[in-house]
Parts: C-alpha cells; sequence; structure tokens
C-alpha cells in the first residue's frame, strides 16, 4: 500500500474513502452495514437511476409529483387488483385531489401541500374505501373532507428531476386526521417551505 508524503497510509484508517467511493478500500458491494470497525459511517450509495414509479404511467389526469406519492404508499395487490384503473382528478384549484386505484377495495387519494426553493414538492396521502371514493364521484362537496375519511395518512416529498435522479420520500405519518395541520387540508393554498 502506498504511504504518503508524512509516512502515513491512508487506507489503514478506518474512515478512509477511497477513489472509487468506497471505505477503507473495500471494493464490494454494500448491503445496509458497514464494512470494517464498530463506528465506522455507512456507504453512502448515490442511485444512477430514478424511481421506478413512472413506469406505465405516460402522463394523464394525475401530476407526477401526486402519482409517484401515492405509488410510494399504496399497498402491493398481487391478486386483489383493480379491473379499472384509476387515475382521476377531481374538484378545481385550491381543491383538486388526486386519486389512483389501490386494489378492488380501496383508492390512493392526494393533494399538494407545498414546495421548497430545492425543488421539492410536498403531498398529503391517504388511503380512503371504495365506498369514500364513490361517494367523491357523485358528491364534489365530499373532496372537503375526503382526508377525515382516509387512513394512513402522511406527508411525501417529491423530487423531480429531468436529467437528474428523482426520488419520492417519507416526511410525516398522521395517526388521525386531528394531527393533520389545517393548512394541509383542502381549499387551503399551498405552502412555500424554506430551510428556516
Amino acid at each position: 500500500m502506498a504511504e504518503g508524503a508524512d509516512g502515513v497510509d491512508p487506507q489503514g484508517d478506518p474512515d478512509f474513502i477511497a477513489g472509487d467511493g468506497s471505505e477503507g478500500g473495500y471494493t464490494g458491494v454494500g448491503y445496509g452495514f458497514a464494512p470494517g470497525a464498530l463506528g465506522t459511517p455507512p456507504t453512502v450509495f448515490v442511485p444512477k437511476v430514478s424511481t421506478p414509479l413512472a413506469e406505465d404511467d405516460a402522463g394523464g389526469a394525475v401530476p407526477h409529483f401526486a402519482l409517484w406519492a401515492m405509488k410510494y404508499q399504496r399497498h402491493a395487490h398481487i391478486f386483489r387488483r383493480t379491473e379499472v384503473e384509476i387515475r382521476e382528478a377531481r374538484g378545481d384549484g385550491y381543491r383538486t385531489v388526486y386519486l389512483i386505484d389501490d386494489g378492488r377495495d380501496h383508492a390512493m387519494v392526494c393533494r399538494m401541500v407545498g414546495s421548497s426553493p430545492d425543488g421539492c414538492t410536498y403531498c398529503l396521502v391517504g388511503r380512503i374505501t371504495m365506498e369514500s371514493y364513490e361517494r367523491l364521484i357523485h358528491d364534489g362537496g365530499a373532496i372537503g373532507h375526503i382526508f377525515s375519511e382516509a387512513s394512513e395518512l402522511c406527508v411525501c416529498s417529491v423530487y423531480e428531476a429531468e436529467e437528474a435522479v428523482s426520488n419520492v420520500a417519507l416526511v410525516e405519518t398522521f395517526a388521525s386526521i386531528d394531527e393533520v395541520p389545517t393548512e394541509y387540508l383542502p381549499p387551503n393554498p399551498p405552502l412555500e417551505f424554506t430551510d428556516t
């Protein structure tokens, strides 16, 4: 191993990050744990491709930020897929909510909560029953309280990039509608989030 000008071997340091991005000279694939001594920082992997959530969805009534946030939170269904794919926008202006199918018995509902200067869009996402979905279709006034009928409420951050990696992250979860800040609910306008 090569030594530096001061006679110290840089690869002997457990925190050494090699030129290829591996730690401690380790060049294998990481599996969620850091090689080396206890306390060594974990290997950071930078993905080379965007989230696969956009597959099979080109345009439509639901913008990417809402579609990706709902797909990220919906349940996986192998045997109970819906016969009709739902991709809808209901309401107008600040009252707009977006919907996608989530198996035969549920749908996902989402609305834009705000954005930040770093390019992230924040969405309130919940899971509703098909009965709630049917009520929403037949009664436009149901938009105002659709999230009170939802379970698994959360806020997701969506970063959409054209020539870089796009991604979705879970930011906050709520046990019930009572925990959701009122400014996140329709018909409130989107917020501008800042770092301060």
